[in-house]
């Protein structure tokens, strides 16, 4: 797992290599621009975590009285009560490793925030942000569908890390050893820990069949009530910052701080930053599969009945889930609910999460590119089923 893991690295390092000569030469195309807009991802991608990682010592709090002795009540790692909301590039790595019990719970629990809490936390939120009103209905279809399929992707993914013994770092740390074993977790602690995302798939499969309008706009309102949380709390984790206003005020400060300090050198400034650095290399590593493999995808998409803008979008979102949104506004319907619902488990495939884990977790890269991959085919065919009837409906009616 370690040799795959740092041959990816080095490789992205080849591309930020290459990227950068290319953005001397030409900035607004081509891998140059690619090399560009990975440096600027920081910025957006800084916005959600510093609003997740300035609220950990009340995410930890609620945790730990309320969602984890649930969890705990049947034998699950209250870890996973915390990332099923959180991504784990937006503060759910540090919160699980906080409130998991076993460094295999903490191992797990960031699993299913690469898939569960990275949808929850930033693409519900950024997608109503970035698309038209229009395409919200499309949003919101193809992320229940796909959400249906989190507990297949983490299964395949803690499978994998058991049946092959990897070995992991046991700190939050972008350099110490990858030598601590999953402890505290075997095939019923990994069973126990899935049962919550089961329940709850299970109960939104069957709301999003029986009741696809109350769902939508169900969804709607969290994501913008989530969007406008997470906002506020930035915005005064910044006057704090420069000014103490709010401490000086109320006698004490309860937020984390967004900027590195003595205490902690990875906070939410530091762990944007470590991302879009590595998406400096990632984006034109991605440019250049998506221009050589522009024959096979459109030979792929006639297939499976996906136009070539279609086919485009689930390569965009395996890398960014912010290419993808790019690309939505040129995409029949059907399309745009099916690369959202393979984008839950499947965005940051070779993008973010691949960055966040060569900085934090290299033994991990194989183990969860087979499980977002997994989980992502897969959503693509419960849409079909599930969300495909809805989204003839609102064609029908528009019509």
């Amino acid at each position: 797992m370690e040799l795959v893991g740092n041959s990816i690295i080095y490789l992205m390092m080849g591309f930020v290599l290459v990227g950068a000569v290319a953005s001397i030469r030409d900035a607004e195309t081509g891998l140059g621009r690619e090399f560009v807009e990975g440096l600027r991802s920081i910025g957006q991608i800084f916005l959600p975590v510093a609003g997740i990682m300035a609220a950990i010592p009340y995410l930890s709090a609620f945790v730990e009285r309320t969602a984890g002795p649930l969890f705990g009540a049947i034998g699950a790692d209250p870890a996973i009560a915390a990332t099923s909301l959180i991504a784990v590039d937006m503060g759910g790595y540090q919160l699980a490793q906080a409130t998991a019990q076993s460094t295999g719970g903490w191992i797990m629990a960031s699993v299913v925030g690469y898939l569960a809490g990275a949808t929850i936390i930033f693409t519900v939120p950024v997608g109503l942000a970035v698309l038209d009103r229009a395409d919200h209905r499309f949003l919101a279809l193809g992320v229940m569908s796909g959400v249906l399929t989190i507990p297949v992707g983490v299964l395949v993914t803690t499978t994998i890390l058991l049946a092959s013994g990897t070995t992991v770092r046991g700190e939050v740390s972008a350099d110490a050893p990858s030598d601590a074993p999953l402890s505290g977790l075997d095939a019923p602690a990994m069973l126990l820990n899935l049962l919550p995302l089961i329940a709850f798939v299970v109960v939104l499969a069957v709301a999003l069949r029986l009741w696809p309008t109350a769902m939508i706009r169900l969804f709607m309102w969290f994501g913008r009530f989530l969007d406008a949380a997470l906002k506020i709390v930035l915005a005064v984790s910044i006057v704090e910052h420069f000014t103490g206003a709010f401490s000086a005020l109320l006698g004490g400060w309860g937020f984390d701080p967004v900027i590195a300090d003595a205490e902690d050198q990875y906070r939410a400034l530091e762990v944007a930053g470590n991302i879009g650095i590595m998406l400096a290399g990632a984006f034109p590593m991605v440019y250049v599969l998506r221009k050589g493999l522009t024959r096979p995808l459109g030979a792929l998409g006639r297939r499976i009945g996906m136009s070539p803008e279609g086919t485009a979008g689930l390569l965009a979102a395996s890398a960014n889930v912010l290419a993808l949104f790019r690309l939505v506004q040129h995409m029949p319907a059907k399309d745009k609910v099916l690369c959202i619902s393979f984008a839950v488990c499947a965005a940051f495939l070779v993008g973010d999460h691949l960055a966040f884990t060569a900085n934090f977790q290299p033994n991990l890269i194989l183990p969860l590119l087979a499980g977002k991959l997994a989980g992502g085919v897969l959503a693509i065919l419960l849409a079909h089923l599930i969300a495909l009837p809805s989204v003839r409906k609102l064609d029908t009616a528009q019509s």
